[in-house]
């Protein structure tokens, strides 16, 4: 409250944020024994950070492709292998997801070689400790929490993505160090899955169960994030062999095995069931998952369409022309920067730049007289593959 109280502007804001989130978890009694070391470390890490600093950088992606992201992370700082992400009049808050792929990435360097990464002991028993303290009783069991709001979701809120991976990472840890203790704390991790939302992250679907990518939202179902929780789970299980959670690997892969074909559009991916097409880091992502499940249970629909998705990304996006006029229709195979270029002898009269999603188009222009045009649709994916088709319009 004093740093606050000599703050001004965005600092003040973000601080001030965090502090009120902090009396509302208190005032509603959800202030409990185990999350309080949690989120008081949460409100120290916030009041060192903005009393001295402007909000962090964004993150860097590797590449600008032409539409949607890279499937990256925002503004994020580290603390002890920890993860702190800005999010806007929010503050920093604790990343569970990122801190535990950062923490498996550590644990991974131990178990395979990676000439970018070092095997370092002491950086993974410290990333290890701190996934163990994030794990917070919720009734029984342990779960890693999200205590900001997000998608219309209240705080604390749960994910099967970043439960699986953290239980995955610790149960590794655990092998690393020779500490059975971070196998312990990823035992009593399975409740999320065992519990049905919102409480947990499961849902009854089909012959077996989808498990969540965000507890408050039973009706937005992630591949990539259903994906890695199995995965998530089916390491933990093998390595405390756990018949229970093995059961409710079982259950969510039945399901998952009825999920993927629907994200699969022919010529890319679908981030969520029914939904809009992945952008370029998504798209990798379920790839990367759809191949970890190949490779764990040799299942022929994870092994093939992993096969698809990675073609995709070398394939041009198809078109063809449905009507050419002043509104120019046509179709595109895939998420794409489509551009409409029309050019009278050699100078270019019209040119328009959308980005859009697979299916039937249209893009418009207006002619500067009569006489003969020429049409050109360009679409450039999101992986930089490109295609064009040419036609000549006639106005009177």
């Amino acid at each position: 409250l004093a740093a606050r109280a000599k703050l001004e502007g965005t600092r003040k804001r973000e601080l001030a944020g965090v502090i009120r989130q902090l009396e509302a978890f208190a005032r509603q009694r959800l202030l409990t024994a185990t999350r309080m070391p949690v989120l008081f470390l949460q409100l120290e890490q916030n009041t060192a950070w903005w009393s001295r600093n402007a909000p962090p950088p964004p993150a860097k992606p590797d590449s600008k492709p032409c539409a949607g992201g890279t499937g990256q992370g925002g503004a994020r700082v580290i603390h002890e292998e920890m993860v702190f992400q800005w999010y806007a009049g929010q503050g920093l808050q604790i990343q569970q997801l990122a801190t535990a792929g950062r923490a498996n990435a550590l644990v991974k360097a131990c178990i395979e070689p990676n000439p970018k990464l070092a095997c370092d002991r002491a950086r993974v028993k410290t990333a290890m400790d701190g996934l163990a303290m994030l794990a917070v009783d919720r009734g029984g069991y342990r779960g890693w929490e999200y205590y900001f709001a997000f998608g219309g979701g209240r705080p604390p809120w749960v994910s099967g993505l970043a439960q699986g991976t953290a239980m995955q990472a610790l149960a590794r840890g655990s092998q690393v160090l020779t500490e059975p203790r971070y196998l312990d704390v990823a035992r009593q991790g399975v409740g999320v899955f065992q519990r049905r939302a919102p409480q947990g992250v499961r849902v009854p679907a089909g012959n077996g169960s989808h498990f969540l990518i965000y507890s408050f939202n039973s009706g937005l179902r992630v591949l990539n994030g259903f994906l890695q929780s199995l995965v998530g789970l089916y390491d933990y299980a093998e390595i405390a062999d756990d018949d229970e959670a093995r059961a409710l690997f079982r259950s969510g892969e039945r399901r998952a095995r009825q999920e993927v074909p629907g994200a699969d559009t022919g010529a890319w991916s679908r981030y969520s069931a029914g939904g809009a097409e992945s952008d370029l880091g998504y798209h990798q992502l379920v790839r990367d998952f759809l191949r970890s499940m190949c490779e764990r249970t040799k299942g022929a629909v994870y092994c093939s369409t992993a096969d698809r998705f990675h073609r995709y990304l070398r394939e041009k996006p198809g078109l063809r022309f449905l009507r050419a006029g002043r509104n120019v229709r046509f179709f595109v195979t895939k998420i794409s920067c489509v551009t409409l270029t029309v050019r009278r002898g050699s100078r270019v009269v019209a040119r328009v730049t959308r980005v859009l999603g697979r299916g039937a188009q249209t893009l418009s222009w207006a002619p500067r007289g009569g006489g003969s045009y020429r049409v050109e649709v360009q679409a450039r994916d999101l992986a930089s593959n490109v295609n064009a088709i040419r036609t000549t319009v006639r106005v009177g």
